[in-house]
């Protein structure tokens, strides 16, 4: 089974394309570097410095070993749908920022009511300066 050489071409072109796929993408966070268990956020608020934004509270704490993050959206913001929202805007701004993130620090970030309101740009601005005081 012989193949006419145009058709050839376009199969070589596209199993050959590895340059194609070599696009860097972000730095992607550990799951280790995610506070999860209950007892790992109290630990946390026991012996923190709770710095207020406009959007955000977090709560951050020195932590030799790694640089760790939660997250916690109350019942308070709004439903599910929202809830989940938020929590997707602030992984991606950790993931996008992580790299400038201090190290050896723990942190959580706590939504305001007034969030929802704002767009990502504004949200991650305050995130921003918040993480780098």
């Amino acid at each position: 089974m012989d193949l006419d050489p145009e058709c050839l071409h376009q199969v070589e072109k596209k199993y050959s394309s590895e340059e194609d796929k070599k696009v860097e993408k972000p730095y992607l966070p550990d799951k280790s570097n995610r506070l999860k268990k209950r007892s790992e956020f109290i630990g946390l608020r026991n012996k923190c410095r709770s710095l207020h934004g406009k959007f955000v509270i977090v709560n951050i704490k020195k932590d030799p070993n790694f640089t760790k993050y939660g997250l916690t959206v109350s019942k308070k913001i709004g439903n599910a749908v929202k809830r989940n929202y938020l929590k997707r805007i602030f992984r991606s701004i950790i993931r996008k920022n992580w790299k400038t993130i201090k190290n050896s620090i723990s942190f959580e970030i706590i939504p305001k009511k007034k969030i929802l309101n704002h767009s990502f740009a504004e949200i991650e601005k305050d995130i921003k300066e918040i993480l780098n005081k």
